[in-house]
């Protein structure tokens, strides 16, 4: 059933013409967001709705009539108005035609699909992106025999294909490039999930008995499905409980599998199925205990300290032009004492401007091959000092010793 149309503004002043097309944007726009929102997760019958309802209101701004005399800046303002309005419709349109044809094929594909879901869960992508097979034929026969005693399980009349559709949008499409040697510092954690996750899945003749472990994607191969818990209970789905089931189905048909979900707030995985659970979280204080009673290894992840810092800090400048003595360098990782990693990302973002900022107007005369070798000069250790003051630390002191306590308490390591 269609969910009723948003409001739309009525009437139109002379003195407030401007100020009413950009309100019909607005709602055009808000409508374009869940029609996207409903895309990314294949509820393709709700994004059409949603587009069609951002249409009418882009065809009753491109009719709202503007009065021969207004203001030259009101005149400029309904001008870019108009342009946003006549871009965002062409879109749109464009986006509802996509859409149909691809409602069609998918009918036409439905009907052949049928007999073969009996022996496997149906992998179709609502947002084009490739499916996810099995990495090499050696494997092939590994993952049929695992998931084919639980395929009766995953394509009953019960399972909602457009709930797999879903969560086959959350597989990663190949191995993540990040190596092991790309993370700095972190060794625990590191060992953590060497032992945890990589050696028992590369050595399962070893990790048997007391040593069984569940069984990261790029070291251990397995299928990578990284998710949200706020994805999981997302208003748009509706059925947060179905949809948990569905994603721990689709990863036991295609196990090895890892599940990485930011944000955890709590689901986990039989021991006896080749999937790993990974959650991360800020508020671990958070968790309830039926919670921390499944998650046996809890990895605190410190602020890095000052030979990890360094390390970021030189990697974050790899190919880019500085001057930074090593007095300097030291200094700059004293001074950012209690910056994550992320703090220093934007850190060294913040002060990269500053060479730019230098140029003043100049930089829109200035050709972009010449810009780095001839005008633009390298980092300087005052830049970054200019950086502090603009980026700081995210992680305050008290909530860092609110989360040392609870490692102390609860944490593995």
């Amino acid at each position: 059933m269609e969910s009723p149309s948003p409001s739309l503004p009525h009437s139109i002043s002379n003195e407030r013409v401007a100020f009413k097309l950009k309100g019909y944007l607005d709602l055009a726009t808000q409508q374009i967001d869940k029609a996207v929102r409903a895309e990314e997760w294949g509820l393709i019958d709700e994004a059409i709705l949603h587009y069609k309802n951002a249409q009418r209101i882009l065809v009753e701004a491109n009719s709202t009539p503007v009065p021969s005399f207004i203001t030259s800046s009101e005149q400029q303002k309904v001008q870019s108005h108009r342009q946003k309005i006549s871009k965002w419709q062409g879109q749109v349109s464009e986006r509802l035609q996509a859409l149909s044809r691809r409602t069609g094929s998918s009918s036409a594909n439905q009907s052949t699909s049928n007999s073969a879901r009996a022996a496997s869960i149906p992998i179709k992508s609502s947002n084009a992106r490739k499916n996810v097979l099995p990495k090499n034929p050696q494997r092939t026969g590994q993952v049929n025999k695992v998931g084919s005693p639980k395929s009766s399980q995953v394509s009953g009349a019960s399972y909602d294909s457009k709930l797999v559709e879903m969560i086959n949008t959350a597989i990663v499409d190949r191995s993540p490039s990040v190596r092991w040697e790309d993370v700095a510092g972190l060794e625990k954690a590191k060992q953590a999930l060497m032992e945890m996750v990589i050696l028992p899945t590369k050595r399962r003749d070893l990790f048997t008995g007391l040593r069984r472990a569940a069984r990261v994607a790029s070291e251990s191969e397995a299928t990578f499905f990284n998710v949200s818990a706020a994805s999981l209970t997302s208003k748009w789905v509706g059925e947060g409980e179905k949809l948990v089931r569905t994603l721990f189905m689709v990863a036991i048909s295609r196990q090895p599998s890892v599940i990485f979900i930011d944000e955890f707030d709590g689901v986990t995985s039989n021991p006896d199925d080749i999937v790993i659970l990974i959650g991360a979280t800020n508020k671990p204080q958070e968790l309830d205990d039926a919670v921390l009673r499944r998650l046996v290894k809890r990895i605190y992840i410190p602020l890095p300290g000052e030979n990890v810092r360094k390390l970021l800090l030189k990697h974050k400048l790899k190919g880019q032009a500085f001057s930074l003595p090593s007095r300097d360098l030291e200094r700059l990782v004293k001074e950012t004492e209690g910056y994550s990693g992320s703090d220093l990302q934007a850190l060294c973002e913040e002060a990269a401007m500053m060479p730019i900022r230098e140029l003043g107007a100049g930089i829109l005369t200035v050709q972009a091959n010449q810009a780095c070798l001839l005008e633009l000069r390298g980092l300087r250790f005052e830049d970054f000092k200019k950086a502090m003051a603009v980026i700081r630390p995210s992680l305050n002191k008290s909530k860092w010793e609110e989360l040392e306590r609870w490692n102390e308490v609860f944490g593995s390591n």
